[in-house]
This record gives C-alpha cells, structure tokens and sequence, in this order.
C-alpha cells in the first residue's frame, strides 16, 4: 500500500504526471455530465481543462530550448526519424503561440473579428491533430525497430538472449498500447475540427468524453507500467 502511495505521490509531483490526472478528471467530469445530462459536472470538467491550459501558457521556454537541443537530428539513427523530429518540434512550437492567441482573444484582450478567431482555433485544432500523427508515425517506426530486433534475437543461443528477447516483448507490447492511444487521441483531435474537417463535429459529446477518458486511463496505467516492466 505504502509503496502505491509513493508512486501516486511521484506522478502528482511532476507536471507532466499531474497534467496526466487532471486531464483524467476534466474528461472523466465531462463524461458524467453528458451522461446524465448535469451541465455542472460538464462545467467542473471544462474549468479543468482552462487549468491545463494555463500551465501551457509558460511552455514555450521550454519547448524553445527542447527544438534547439534537437536541431535537425542528426543523433538519429536515420534521416527518416530526424525528419519526424524536426516536424513534431515545429509543429508543436507552433501550436503554443497559436493557443496563445485563441485565449487571449476569449479572455477579450486579443481584438479580431469573429471569423479571425475561429480560423485561429481551427489551426489550434490542426497543430493539435497534426502533432498526435506525427508521433503515431514516430511509435509505428518505434515498433518497427523493436520487430527487427527480436527477430535478430529470435535464434540467440546466448545467455543474455532470453531476457532481452522478453525485454523486447514487454517494449513491444508497451509500443503498440501507446499506438492505440494516440490513435484514440487523434479521432478525440479531429472531432473537435469544424464540420467538413474529416469527421469534425460528427462525434456526439457523449462518445468524445468517452474516448478521451479511455485515452487518459491508458496514459496513467502506462506510466505505472513503464515504471514496474521497465526497470
């Protein structure tokens, strides 16, 4: 027990491990409040999402030092991957600056016209989508790389070659859970594109919240699962 309560302590503390439970909350209330139609519960869970929303406001200085840590990647192992690295880094550069915008604006200190701000939160929506593909390519290749490396391992007749022929499985199976994820949280990102956008505004309220408190569930157990398998 006491060990549970230093790993839910451990992931409160980091802010990427409580962005993880309060986004949990804020669709987890919203999906409450679809069901049983309760505007209050959808209310909790959208003032949970502006305060996920105003930690990101400060991110860019992080984000900047990150792109130019990268560079254009040439630590990767292909240029393929570095391509992929530079897009995600530019994408989401991007998409802060752009989020930036889109509440000042509902906040009333950004003045444009109606229709400036909606083009504004569709390209919000956009980098947000655009950012989820490109790391489902990342993860595919990710997966890729961990199938050629079992089979190199497959026929081993060394000591060390079952432990890491399992080491491998767990990362694979890892890979693919986290593919489906982001899978889920691209069909969560599209659905909120205006209608004509793909399947924008074709998913009931119900059905997003749904999915994106799947989407979190998953992002919490696979934190505490990197942190039993992966050790």
């Amino acid at each position: 027990m006491s060990s549970l309560i230093e790993d839910v302590c451990e992931l409160l503390d980091s802010y990427n491990g409580r962005d993880k439970v309060v986004r949990l909350a804020c669709y987890a209330f919203k999906l409450y409040g679809c069901i049983i139609d309760d505007k209050p519960w959808q209310t909790a869970g959208s003032r949970l999402s502006n305060a996920r929303l105003m930690l990101r406001l400060f991110d860019d200085i992080p984000m900047i030092r990150h792109t130019w840590t990268y560079g254009l990647g040439r630590h990767e192992s292909s240029k393929y991957a570095a391509i992929l690295g530079v897009l995600a880094n530019a994408v989401d550069q991007a998409f802060l600056p752009v989020e930036k915008a889109c509440w000042l604006y509902d906040v009333g200190v950004l003045k444009i016209n109606p229709k400036a701000a909606e083009t504004l939160e569709t390209v919000s929506t956009g980098l947000w989508a655009a950012s989820l593909f490109i790391c489902l390519l990342q993860t595919s290749r990710s997966i890729r790389q961990l199938w050629w490396s079992r089979d190199c391992l497959q026929n081993s007749s060394e000591g060390g070659g079952a432990d890491a022929r399992k080491n491998l499985d767990v990362r694979l199976v890892l890979q693919a859970i986290t593919a489906g994820k982001l899978c889920l949280d691209i069909t969560h990102a599209v659905s909120c594109l205006p209608d004509g956008w793909l399947w924008g505004e074709r998913i009931g309220g119900t059905k997003v919240a749904a999915i994106a408190t799947t989407s979190s569930v998953i992002g919490i157990a696979m934190y505490f699962a990197r942190k039993r398998l992966l050790k």
